[in-house]
């Protein structure tokens, strides 16, 4: 059997199908996907991924008033899509579904975009096909579900061929629709660098079909440069304060220095991680896809058995067609696209290759409708080409849709890595509803990492901001007023659940031995809390505190502690020599109400006060907490392996990390010092 092969293969496909039919499928196409893409939108993916969050985060800078070009956080982003993020926060209210809707809506444009390239270039049945193929993708559902910018991009790289490629096909006679065609091709061109970092590769294309068809076809390049002149010239002017900003950030490039250990090895003259990277980013189509849960069934190709040899057939087809400037421009977004996988890790990136996924499908379709045109038009066999479409369309779809909702979705390391624990307990804490003090213990809720509390917030659908945070490994809370309080631990919200042992036996001491459950997300009621409090008594009898040298003046200072009012420092027990570490642990109160962050620092304290060790942590999150509240903390300071052998001290105080303010010590109201001395050790050597 052979493919067919002829010129006219479009536009005889073309004529196969009318073009009402072609609105009504295309309308059913777009609303399958839409279904598929919003149904469930907070719960698949299970939970908000940290890269989610920190796209939430910088997004609420913009709605609170600020407009910057460059975002510095997370190696530096882009902000296109976060300006579209926050907008939609903004009308809609914020929440776990509502920051993902910004990908579901760009996931139709580059629906509805991949059509009208296909179809301008290939004709209306592979426009559909495409459509089809790319309405049921894994790799597009993904990205058109999480609140990321990498899948945005593909809506202006769409975009961008559709009115480049209109800026050559044009009749030279139309002047200023032309130059339209350039302008609109210039500002999508400049959506897509201003959206993610693998839109940098569209300049590389539209330069790149410039001058194939500058040097293949020069009597019609002839006519139409004004019109790629123009759209340079537009995506350039839009592009400049962008790149400006970057140049001027210190972390502004820091993402291509920690991806481009492959393009120094080849300027060092080693080809082989280049070739590598190069070998499995193509291989990923056909062989063996990304080997990672976090964007991708673990291996999972982007085109399975059914579909892998009309995507390459389509492949083919086009490359023996390549001077042809359409088939150029094909194949320039598709290797430009899948271009920042084949040069920087982790190989088969699904991620860095995202420019490249519409015409991927594009490919695919036209494949699918090569044998499509076979059946019904050289065979005669129009139920058997409507059976195989059926089968090429449904059974890949019903595939990659329980792929991704079931296999996916339900994968172990998926509900890690995305905090499924997180929106469970959010779930349970809504559905029980419980009377007095919630509290919530998960690892990340410092104010260097406080995705977890963060996720909270979104999947509550009620009023959070009382929920007191602590992580179980560093800390422990014991509310004041409101018990019995109620405790949760969620499972699995990046890796298993820790928790300090001494800190949970002194817990567990006053909750019902029947409720003594660790396993799940867990609501451990505490009925009183006797025995820390006669663990507390006992620990601050023994607790001895002197100041720093330089506030020797001062008269001795008495328990507890008052720092600046916000905290009291109510007693420290002995520390110890643990290994590499000094040990001990701090217990306070909290004074006021106020979410201002907070950490605690400890100094190790040689001879002439030299810090040969040093810890600034705090497991305790201040938002929620309330006056009264106690909580534990515990300290491992590291010791420097060059510390001599000889008497330490340990100096304490307490900083905003916003500011890098300490807070100070105050005696009877006045501000008298910022540490206290808390304790010492003798290192022995």
């Amino acid at each position: 059997m052979a493919l067919p092969d002829s010129e006219d293969f479009v536009t005889t496909t073309t004529g196969l199908l009318k073009k009402k039919q072609e609105m009504w499928l295309l309308v059913g196409l777009l609303l399958l996907a839409f279904g598929l893409r919003i149904v469930s939108l907070d719960n698949a993916p299970p939970g908000l991924r940290y890269d989610e969050l920190q796209n939430y985060l910088m997004a609420g800078r913009v709605v609170a008033g600020e407009r910057p070009l460059y975002f510095a956080e997370s190696w530096g982003h882009e902000p296109l899509y976060h300006y579209l993020q926050a907008g939609i926060l903004w009308l809609v209210g914020e929440s776990d579904w509502s920051l993902r809707l910004p990908s579901v809506f760009l996931g139709m444009v580059e629906l509805a975009a991949t059509w009208l390239v296909a179809k301008e270039l290939l004709g209306r049945q592979v426009g559909l096909m495409a459509t089809a193929f790319l309405t049921l993708s894994f790799w597009a559902i993904f990205y058109s579900r999480v609140g990321l910018r990498v899948g945005a991009v593909t809506a202006f790289a769409s975009l961008m061929i559709y009115f480049l490629w209109r800026c050559w096909k044009r009749p030279s006679s139309q002047f200023w629709p032309g130059l339209g065609d350039g302008v609109l091709s210039g500002i999508f061109l400049a959506a897509g660098v201003y959206t993610y970092l693998a839109g940098r590769v569209l300049p590389a294309i539209f330069v790149g079909f410039v001058l194939f068809t500058a040097v293949f076809h020069w009597q019609q390049f002839k006519t139409r440069w004004p019109r790629f002149a123009l759209g340079a010239v537009v995506a350039g002017l839009l592009c400049w304060p962008l790149a400006q900003a970057i140049a001027v950030n210190p972390t502004g490039e820091q993402r291509l220095e920690l991806l481009n250990q492959a393009i120094v090895a080849l300027r060092q003259g080693d080809p082989l991680p280049v070739l590598n990277l190069t070998v499995r980013a193509l291989g990923m189509y056909v062989i063996q896809g990304e080997q990672d849960w976090l964007y991708n069934e673990y291996g999972r190709p982007i085109f399975g058995v059914l579909t892998v040899f009309f995507f390459l057939g389509g492949l083919l087809w086009v490359l023996r067609r390549w001077r042809q400037p359409k088939f150029a421009l094909l194949l320039l977004w598709f290797f430009g696209g899948t271009g920042p996988s084949m040069i920087a890790p982790p190989a088969a990136s699904v991620t860095h290759s995202i420019v490249a996924q519409p015409v991927a499908y594009i490919f695919l379709g036209l494949g699918v409708a090569q044998m499509w045109h076979w059946l019904a038009i050289q065979e005669r066999r129009p139920q058997l080409a409507t059976a195989f479409i059926a089968l090429m369309i449904i059974v890949p779809g019903v595939e990659a849709g329980l792929s991704f909702f079931q296999t996916w979705n339900r994968q172990p390391e998926v509900v890690e890595l995305y905090q499924a624990g997180i929106t469970a307990v959010a779930d349970a804490v809504q559905q029980d509803a419980p009377e007095g003090a919630v509290l919530v213990g998960g690892p990340y809720i410092s104010y260097w990492q406080p995705w977890n509390a963060v996720a909270f917030d979104l999947a509550s659908p009620g009023d959070s901001t009382a929920v007191r945070w602590f992580n179980p490994a560093g800390a422990w809370v014991w509310p004041a007023g409101v018990l019995p309080a109620t405790y949760y631990f969620p499972r699995a919200p990046l890796a298993p659940q820790q928790f300090e042992a001494e800190l949970v036996d002194l817990f567990l001491a006053d909750v019902p031995a029947g409720e003594q459950n660790f396993v799940n997300y867990v609501s451990n009621s505490l009925p009183d809390v006797a025995q820390f409090e006669a663990h507390l008594a006992n620990v601050a009898a023994e607790t001895a505190v002197a100041w720093p040298s330089d506030f020797a003046q001062l008269p001795a200072p008495q328990l507890p502690i008052h720092f600046d009012n916000r905290l009291h420092l109510l007693a420290a027990s002995q520390p110890v020599v643990a290994g590499d570490a000094v040990r001990f642990f701090t217990y306070w109160r909290v004074e006021v109400a106020d979410a201002t962050p907070l950490v605690a620092f400890v100094h190790l304290l040689g001879k002439g006060e030299t810090i040969w060790g040093q810890q600034d942590w705090l497991d305790v999150r201040m938002a929620g907490l309330q006056p009264g509240d106690r909580f534990v903390q515990v300290h491992n300071v590291p010791i420097d392996p060059n510390a001599p052998a000889g008497e330490y001290r340990l100096q304490l105080g307490v900083y905003r990390p916003d500011t890098l303010v300490r807070l100070p010590i105050r005696v009877d109201g006045d501000a008298v010092a910022d540490r206290i001395l808390v304790g010492a050790i003798v290192l022995e050597r």
